[in-house]
């Protein structure tokens, strides 16, 4: 969609991560272990399973859920209604896309990166056939310019992090938060509110709580030539369902991983024991590497043995959490139609308040069809209402919705929520990037133990992926060197 990464794709339900109380059946390792052990069933976890099997490598895929793709996920609401609770799309820089190609999954025909807004208390709907038409009606051209300015610079800094990851000069700008960095451009009120809704969205937290170099690879899909994204049609499932079809070696849902122990043999080889419980039943797998592809925040829930160096936990326990809700609203189809512009689709509208991301629909109503999913993806603060009464949430979600489309509340026959608790993405401080030495630590083997998840590179998919492949690629290095 229009300018979010959205709710992208690691592993959060995939966690195959939690302390065990109390007493249990013990099973024996069973024969024909695998090579490798690759704890978490999301998309990192089964992108390395996939890789290694294509360098003739056995790998065993555990998984705590009941069903595999972590925050990739699609709920069928029956009717042909289908909406999605994680992962919304996929952008043209997504390593995900080669796989969906390889997979011959149909997607959707691109959309653009910029998103409608809430500005100053006004609904700016992005319906024209540009971005520079669309800006023409958000900004004068003084504040154009002052944007064009501040997008210039961004874009010579990612370059020069791409190129040369952390140079004296990004370093320096780490030690900002993004919110700080900004205001230094001396932009109007306005443009500046415009990029901190662009940013706050895709890191789910406070622009003032984030660093400025971290803020500035979030804002990647805007740079350059701005990308575009597409998702499956049908849901973005499906992809999950082809990765788990193409892998051959034995996968287990249901396996709640507790303790990992390696051991480094006089040859220099490894030896890893990756105890899980199913069923009530302790149970062990033997194998040479483990991949650990569970959320960053749930590393501390498994025993290490060895453990994580000092600095790799310094790098996870610095990490601050990304907070989002997917709210679906089932709604009257008659009543979409409604929302159209000029006949176009608005969606997604930024705002900066409890509605956070209103992602609406993705297509026009079919003349037949009766009901649609409207979706909200709430991000930062205002996520945090785990605790609170689903029905006070929900009426003032449909209180806000009111003031933006008047009488949409009584279009409303239900409503689901998904919730990410307590972290749905990554994110990295003032003074913290991707880029720097401890986070660097993450991505080395620990005695037969890599890392893999999002929080190795990004806040989203591209960095699922990504990790996921670099695993497999020094693992395949290993074992068949």
């Amino acid at each position: 969609m229009k300018g979010i990464r959205a709710v992208l794709a690691g592993v959060l339900c995939a966690a195959a991560a939690a302390c065990w109380s109390g007493r249990a059946a013990w099973a024996a390792p069973a024969a024909g272990n695998p090579r490798v052990v690759v704890v978490g069933g999301g998309l990192a976890g089964l992108v390395a399973a996939y890789e290694l099997q294509n360098q003739g490598i056995t790998a065993q895929v555990l998984d705590a859920a009941d069903r595999w793709g972590g925050r990739v996920a699609t709920v069928d609401y029956g009717q042909g209604l289908r909406s999605e609770y994680g992962m919304h799309e996929i952008w043209d820089a997504n390593p995900l896309l080669e796989y969906v190609k390889k997979f011959a999954i149909p997607m959707s025909g691109p959309e653009a990166a910029y998103s409608s807004v809430i500005l100053d208390g006004k609904y700016h709907p992005y319906v024209q056939d540009s971005a520079e038409k669309y800006f023409a009606t958000l900004f004068t051209p003084a504040e154009r310019a002052g944007y064009g300015r501040w997008l210039k610079t961004a874009e010579e800094l990612y370059d020069e992090s791409e190129a040369q990851g952390l140079t004296p000069r990004l370093a320096d700008i780490q030690k900002s938060s993004f919110a700080q960095w900004v205001q230094s451009f001396g932009l109007s009120p306005k443009t500046a509110e415009f990029i901190r809704l662009l940013v706050e969205c895709e890191v789910a937290t406070d622009w003032a709580n984030i660093g400025a170099v971290y803020g500035i690879q979030q804002l990647s899909i805007f740079l350059r030539e701005t990308e575009q994204c597409r998702h499956v049609i049908g849901g973005n499932q499906k992809i999950i369902e082809e990765f788990i079809a193409a892998l051959k070696g034995p996968k287990t849902l249901g396996a709640l991983v507790t303790r990992i122990v390696r051991t480094k043999k006089a040859d220099g080889s490894t030896e890893v024991v990756v105890h899980y419980r199913k069923d009530d039943m302790m149970r062990s797998v033997r194998a040479e590497k483990a991949v650990v592809a569970v959320p960053y925040h749930l590393l501390h829930s498994i025993q290490f043995e060895p453990p994580l160096t000092e600095q790799q936990w310094q790098a996870v326990d610095s990490l601050i959490p990304g907070l989002y809700t997917v709210v679906h609203f089932i709604i009257d189809a008659r009543a979409g139609e409604k929302l159209l512009v000029d006949g176009k689709i608005p969606f997604p509208v930024l705002t900066r308040g409890p509605l956070g991301v209103v992602y609406g629909f993705l297509e026009k109503p079919e003349a037949s069809q009766r009901e649609l999913v409207f979706t909200l993806l709430i991000h930062g603060d205002y996520a945090r209402s785990y605790l609170e009464p689903r029905d006070k949430i929900r009426q003032r979600l449909l209180s806000e919705l009111d003031q933006l489309w008047p009488g949409f509340s009584g279009s409303v026959k239900d409503t689901h929520f998904y919730g990410y608790h307590p972290a749905a993405t990554p994110g990295w401080g003032p003074g913290r990037s991707p880029l720097d030495a401890p986070h660097a630590s993450l991505r080395s083997e620990n005695v037969g133990l890599f890392l893999a998840g999002d929080y190795l590179y990004s806040s989203h998919a591209d960095g699922a992926v990504r990790s996921g492949r670099d695993a497999a690629r020094k693992i395949a290095q290993e074992l068949k060197h």
